[in-house]
């Protein structure tokens, strides 16, 4: 952590990369770091490779398609990445900044492939919320509502409303000085696990009535062609729902993403281990909770996750 504290009160042009199909944790990290670097003195921007910007993005988060630019690399002496365990996770950026001399990872994964000239992990943690946290503190940074606010939403993002495996003592603790912060929690737990849509509950029924079921395992393929006819391009909680039934053990949605290139989102109950799944294809993640992109054919790559999950359950 010392290490990263001087690098960043040294920088003074900081780029903040977030992964692609950013979740509510991705974003609350590279945001709440931006405040924290900007109440600092420190100019920043954020990038994200992504196509469309959701309603979460661009009302709560308040970003903007500025976020999608290439990055001139000459302008930043520091490019810190968040809550990024895998190089493919960076998209078009990877190739762009793999050469930067001054590359910070701060995340909590542990199964990972990505590295930079200084890297801080802390797999206890249940979000990279809870890490720009101490980050913050470290700094001497105020706590301001905003700020309170969006660590608090990384925090019931990536717990799932303090409900998935990773949540622990830590979890609690962060999430209650962000309360005595004044964060708005409300507006959160309404727009993080609670909000949907009308095209995103059309993308559910179509989830339901094409998802594959047996032997303790779901998935389901979700195509351009039904995002199109929903109406909208993702249904980040699905994956969670599909696990939780008395019989399903694990449970993954694929979704395409480009014309040959999809992501994975992979759950399971305790007892077993999603990360060892996702690996198999070249993602990673968290023991319950985990991701992966791969291009090629889904039903090919479906098969190959279910087949991983099948070895869990019989061994």
């Amino acid at each position: 952590m010392k290490e990263l504290i001087n690098s960043l009160k040294k920088s003074k042009r900081v780029a903040i990369i977030a992964h692609i199909s950013p979740d509510p944790d991705c974003m609350s990290s590279m945001t709440t770091l931006s405040c924290i670097l900007e109440q600092l003195g420190k100019k920043t921007k954020m990038f994200i490779d992504c196509n469309n910007l959701t309603e979460l993005m661009t009302n709560f988060y308040n970003l903007d398609e500025s976020i999608c630019e290439d990055i001139v690399v000459e302008n930043f002496d520091t490019i810190v990445l968040v809550d990024l365990a895998q190089e493919r996770l960076l998209g078009k950026y990877y190739p762009q900044i793999k050469d930067h001399n001054n590359i910070i990872v701060i995340d909590h994964h542990f199964s990972r492939n990505l590295n930079g000239s200084i890297n801080y992990i802390d797999s206890h943690k249940s979000s990279c919320s809870e890490i720009i946290y101490e980050i913050a503190l470290k700094l001497k940074a105020k706590i301001n509502q905003k700020i309170a606010t969006l660590i608090y939403a990384g925090i019931v993002g990536d717990t799932n409303c303090f409900q998935n495996d990773n949540t622990n003592e830590n979890s609690f603790l962060v999430a209650r000085e962000c309360l005595l912060s004044g964060a708005k929690k409300n507006q959160v737990t309404f727009l993080i696990p609670k909000h949907q849509t009308t095209p995103e509950i059309i993308l559910r029924k179509m989830g339901y009535e094409n998802m594959v079921f047996k032997n303790k395992i779901a998935y389901v393929i979700f195509t351009k062609k039904m995002f199109k006819q929903a109406g909208v391009d993702d249904c980040p909680c699905f994956v969670n729902e599909m696990l939780n039934t008395d019989d399903n053990i694990f449970a993954f949605v694929i979704k395409q993403k480009e014309k040959n290139t999809y992501t994975v989102s992979m759950r399971c109950k305790e007892g077993y281990d999603v990360s060892k799944v996702a690996n198999v294809i070249g993602g990673g993640g968290h023991i319950q909770a985990s991701g992966a992109l791969f291009v090629g054919a889904p039903v090919k790559h479906a098969k190959i996750l279910y087949e991983e999950c099948l070895k869990q359950i019989r061994n």
